[in-house]
């Protein structure tokens, strides 16, 4: 019998875990979902478990030493800056995550934030609510067809958002220096440095991963590139901005409107705090993932990730390191 742990399930409350639960013990698996807060508590459920899944808890090289059953870490979403891959591999372990779980819901949210932002909905609801009735109030509009849209990241997000963005006909420019020149080619996108993009978007929609390259990426020094006016969108990962240059970047204009899926740090409960002072600022829960068919994904995949690993004994297409793992270790 194989054992599958959850770790921190309650990050996700009210998700349906027993869409995996279901499908593991259908295949003889032990499935624990714990309630893990510290590295005690993950070795304390976690020491003699074959695969081990997380969403947020911070996967490390001396946690991984800990753990020494383990063949299988698979991650409850696309981005995997909570696990060290490097020292994973150097483990023998399998690093899985579910890259294309929840593409069009992300994609559907930028394009949400963008338009609200465009048309001041948002910023016009709050304007009426305190007994105001003034269409022209605030920040001047322009048509999305007239605005040079720019995505930092061509990921298969930012593709889908193009997709999306395409009856409305803008401009769009991206930066990525991973991406192919035919993915660009093919979506009738103009690639650009990071520079140009800063300084020729109307609108800049954030769809890079969190890596070292990309954290604060959009600060007082990149801000400053920007055009007077710029509006910003991320749906992709908080630390990708320095809050506090994006609120002065509001406080002074330079950037003329903001809807943040993410934030640098995850949550801000505080209803007094500093970012929720700013009727120009969007701000979500970390919503953009989800909706019903994405959560029904989301769990299955992460299901049949430990089934491929531990039963069919297989390397899955969303190994994050199967290049360097190419086995299933004993």
């Amino acid at each position: 019998m194989f054992k599958f742990v959850t770790l921190d399930p309650w990050q996700l409350p009210g998700s349906r875990f027993e869409i995996e639960k279901e499908m593991l013990e259908k295949e003889g698996f032990e499935v624990v979902l714990a309630d893990c807060h510290t590295d005690d508590d993950v070795v304390a459920v976690a020491k003699d478990a074959d695969a081990i899944a997380l969403i947020y808890h911070q996967m490390t090289a001396e946690l991984m030493d800990r753990l020494p059953k383990c063949k299988l870490l698979v991650r409850y979403g696309i981005g995997t800056d909570t696990i060290d891959i490097e020292a994973a591999s150097e483990r023998g372990i399998v690093v899985c995550n579910v890259p294309d779980y929840c593409q069009p819901d992300v994609a559907t949210h930028t394009i949400a934030l963008l338009l609200d932002i465009c048309r001041k909905v948002t910023y016009l609801d709050r304007d009426v609510r305190k007994g105001n009735w003034d269409s022209t109030i605030g920040y001047k509009v322009n048509r999305v067809k007239n605005l040079v849209i720019g995505m930092y990241g061509f990921g298969s997000i930012a593709r889908t958002t193009v997709q999306l963005l395409s009856g409305f006909e803008p401009t769009i420019i991206a930066y990525d220096p991973y991406a192919p020149d035919s993915l660009f080619e093919e979506f009738g996108v103009k690639r650009v440095t990071e520079d140009e993009l800063w300084a020729q978007s109307d609108v800049i929609s954030v769809h890079t991963p969190l890596t070292p390259e990309t954290k604060f990426a959009i600060n007082k020094e990149s801000i400053a590139k920007m055009k007077e006016g710029v509006i910003i969108v991320n749906t992709a990962r908080g630390p990708i901005i320095k809050l506090d240059d994006l609120l002065e970047g509001l406080k002074s204009g330079k950037v003329k409107a903001a809807g943040l899926d993410v934030v640098e740090v995850e949550p801000i409960k505080d209803p007094n705090a500093e970012i929720y002072k700013y009727d120009t600022l969007i701000v979500n829960p970390h919503s953009a993932y989800n909706s019903v068919e994405a959560e029904y994904e989301l769990h299955s995949k992460v299901g049949q990730s430990a089934i491929d690993v531990l039963v069919k004994k297989i390397i899955p297409y969303n190994a994050v390191n199967k290049k360097v793992v190419t086995k299933v270790k004993e």
